[in-house]
């Protein structure tokens, strides 16, 4: 690839360059796919003995062993080039997050999904042979919306404000150049946008006994299952301009994906509903927190003393708690509704600045697998915040004391 490169560098100037840049361009797409193929060739794998095995490497070999019954998740997923040969590829993860990932590409579409129901199946701690659970349809997003959504998230609209600014300033002082300056903001802009609107495209929701199957992506298609049990914690985002048509959206932290990079997919990994209704949201959140009505749940607002430190936001600071869950409602350009379930604090934290000291305030935060969910109750009355540390960690201890274990179908409530 190198050589390639370098000979398109050196002949990039040149009369010829027209008349080879096709043949540097098919030797490239034939180096990869020759290269696709000999990973493909030297890939293998097998399932026994409470694993499954893999082996890779053409000159160095690799071999990773995953135990079937510490699986956290299973995905099927399909690149381009992929999805036009029928091939699909399998991602196993186990805690741990990326060291405990492991990728088996590619298989057949059909064989891919035998693959997966099997070790659904064993995981579960059933017979390999028993057939996939059916699934029942709950929501799809419409196309309109997830292209809606994406334009008007904050990073975009500041990005088109960003973008806008300068051209105006570029007519308005007749220098054009200033407009090439806004390029690789342009780009930034419309490729996050882009690459929202990719991976979200097509989002459909079905339940079934071994969790929420989530589907979706419009070039790169990936099929996962959220198991029961694995959902750490939730929270339900509005930003300021999707009041307007009512649409929130749902993130979880879940157990197998933690840990991951972002250039490996970990945001759209959490994601259970990338925009919807609200309507939507307490539909998926029912099926993610079984027995919880985020309505019923008491908040409580922090001291009026707390303007002080946030004159801003403090009068959005609720939080409260009920026998299931500990919720967190904050937020004044962008709404924020956190939940997670007492059993699955891993650890709770109480902080005091300075600032809060002198005002008699602190600061709990639980904490759960890595993810885009913070639950955290801001400047509450230290009493109160002692209160909650205590009784938080309480409740958690004995939520995983009942828990029992956590095979991939079972719930652990």
């Amino acid at each position: 690839m190198s050589v390639l490169g370098l000979a398109a560098v050196n002949f990039r100037d040149s009369k010829e360059f027209g008349r080879w840049l096709p043949v540097v361009l098919l030797a490239i797409a034939v180096v990869f796919t020759v290269a696709a193929y000999v990973s493909w060739l030297f890939t293998s794998y097998r399932i026994g003995d409470g694993d499954v095995r893999v082996d890779t490497g053409v000159f160095v070999k690799r071999s990773r062993r995953v135990r079937i019954d510490r699986l956290q998740a299973i995905d099927v997923v399909q690149p381009l080039f992929a999805r036009m040969l029928g091939l699909a590829e399998l991602k196993l993860d186990m805690a741990g997050g990326h060291e405990g990932r492991v990728a088996l590409a590619y298989l057949k579409l059909d064989e891919a999904q035998a693959l997966r129901a099997s070790l659904l199946a064993m995981a579960a701690g059933l017979d390999h042979r028993t057939p996939e659970a059916p699934e029942r349809a709950l929501l799809s997003c419409r196309g309109t919306t997830i292209v809606g959504g994406a334009l008007l998230a904050m990073p975009a609209i500041l990005g088109f404000i960003w973008v806008g600014f300068f051209v105006a300033i570029a007519v308005i002082t007749r220098a054009p150049g200033l407009i090439a300056g806004t390029l690789p903001g342009i780009l930034s802009t419309f490729g996050m946008v882009w690459k929202t609107i990719q991976d979200h495209s097509g989002f459909t929701v079905a339940d079934s006994p071994d969790g929420l199957r989530l589907r979706h992506g419009l070039l790169e298609t990936r099929s996962q299952t959220v198991p029961p049990g694995r959902v750490q914690a939730v929270h339900i985002v509005q930003p300021l301009l999707w009041r307007i048509f009512g649409w929130v959206r749902v993130d979880a932290n879940i157990a197998g994906y933690a840990g991951r990079r972002a250039d490996e997919g970990s945001h759209h990994n959490s994601v259970l509903l990338p925009v919807g209704s609200r309507q939507q949201a307490l539909v998926v959140l029912s099926r993610a927190l079984p027995g919880v009505d985020v309505d019923a749940v008491e908040m409580h607002a922090v001291p009026a003393r707390a303007k002080w430190r946030s004159p801003l936001r403090w009068w959005t600071l609720h939080a409260g708690s009920d026998a299931s869950v500990f919720a967190v409602r904050s937020g004044v350009f962008t709404k924020t509704l956190a939940l997670m379930r007492h059993e699955k604090i891993q650890s709770v934290q109480l902080a005091v600045g300075p600032w809060q000291r002198l005002l008699g305030l602190a600061t709990v935060e639980l904490h759960s697998t890595h993810g885009p969910v913070k639950v955290v109750a801001a400047d509450r009355d230290i009493a109160e915040a002692r209160r909650i540390l205590d009784v938080e960690a309480a409740l958690a201890r004995e939520g995983r004391a009942g828990s029992g274990h956590e095979r991939w179908m079972v719930p652990t409530r």
